[in-house]
């Protein structure tokens, strides 16, 4: 079995992660498994990849444009002759269906790992609408018009969101992403109330919110001993989560740490997780927090709904409500008891539903499957 994984790049983001970590189980398999690039990143996982002896083919991006980009995806699939391609993300998924009009080797998978075209979106004040609405409508038509294409969706929520959209039927499979166990469970928590969040910094995420949470408490409590940090690359929005910490005076409760390789590490020091999403796709962040052990405090979407599990699971606000959030980070900094509750909810959940050895054995039966092998 060979297998081409289309990806837009190695960055830091949770689709990446996963697919960086099924690749390593692939690989540890005796499967030949090689990435496939349109982007570079200086941030991200380029060279655990390259660590761990899993070839790499990079667009040349001198080179760019979507013609480009296609033309390069379909000699790449003429040289390497794979059994599955398999594409992951908007951009990567697109331009491999357009790849397939020129060259039809392999089987197609695209896995569907987010909810894009959320109304929640309309709130993000950097979005170009009228663009966001053509890319949709390209987005359908490519899929629609391109056979045989096998969907992974990572969870009920994303599979509902696209189905009608692409038209889907009964080509898809439903398999969660995982994440392996936490080492650092042992670690002492830090001495100051530490609640953290990790997410790229653009408005999907809520970092914002959080911020006028932490304010909210401080005007209305006079509460100043709750600490946040963020983890996670710069965004769309650094530069008005930076402002609002200035004007606000927040620095001293606030420290953004950016990318980090210690996530575990960080999430075992913390006494809380914070994920006030506006749209997700499963938030593999959130995951990480649950095999941490740590009680977590989500945006009450479905998706988060889904991925929680159980209605007392978690604490949930309203996406956007900044003063919900600010209740809810008050319970967890007061009841201890009720701490511990989320904890033990967190880890059975993981273990439940996310473990990555589980993960990757289902993805590998799914490749099986669609190749007629069992």
């Amino acid at each position: 079995m060979k297998i081409l994984i289309f990806i837009n790049s190695l960055g830091a983001g949770g689709a990446e992660r996963s697919m960086v970590e099924f690749a390593k189980f692939l690989k540890d398999s005796n499967i030949l498994v090689k990435f496939v690039c349109l982007e570079r990143r200086k941030v991200g996982l380029e060279t655990e990849v390259k660590d761990y002896g899993i070839e790499t083919i990079y667009f040349d991006i001198s080179k760019s444009g979507i013609k480009q980009e296609v033309n390069f995806v379909v000699n790449v699939i003429k040289n390497e002759d794979p059994d599955i391609l398999h594409s992951v993300l908007a951009k990567s998924n697109l331009v491999l269906r357009l790849s397939r009009f020129y060259i039809k080797k392999g089987k197609l998978i695209q896995s569907l790992v987010n909810t894009p075209y959320s109304l929640e979106r309309k709130k993000d004040t950097n979005l170009a609408w009228q663009k966001f609405l053509v890319m949709k409508q390209v987005d359908k038509w490519s899929a629609r018009l391109t056979k045989n294409i096998f969907y992974h969706a990572i969870t009920n929520e994303v599979l509902e969101h696209y189905r009608p959209l692409f038209n889907i039927k009964d080509n898809f499979k439903i398999i969660y992403r995982g994440r392996n166990e936490n080492s650092s469970t042992e670690i002492t928590k830090n001495s100051n109330f530490t609640i953290l969040n990790s997410g790229r910094q653009e408005f999907a995420k809520g970092q914002i919110d959080i911020l006028k949470a932490l304010k909210y408490i401080e005007d209305k409590y006079g509460i100043r001993d709750i600490y946040l940090e963020i983890l996670g690359r710069e965004g769309g929005y650094t530069k008005k989560i930076n402002t609002f910490i200035d004007e606000n005076r927040l620095k001293d409760m606030v420290t953004i740490k950016g990318f980090v390789s210690n996530v575990e590490e960080s999430l075992s020091k913390s006494h809380l997780f914070i994920f006030p999403s506006y749209y997700e796709g499963l938030g593999g962040a959130l995951i990480e927090a649950f095999a941490a052990k740590l009680p977590c405090i989500c945006s009450d979407i479905p998706v988060l709904r889904e991925v929680v599990g159980k209605e007392d699971g978690a604490l949930f606000s309203p996406p956007g409500d900044y003063k919900e959030l600010a209740e809810n980070i008050l319970k967890l900094y007061r009841e201890e008891e009720l701490r511990n509750k989320l904890s033990t909810h967190s880890y059975s959940r993981f273990q439940e539903a996310f473990r990555m050895e589980t993960i990757n054995k289902e993805m590998l039966n799914m490749y099986k499957e669609i190749l007629g092998s069992k």
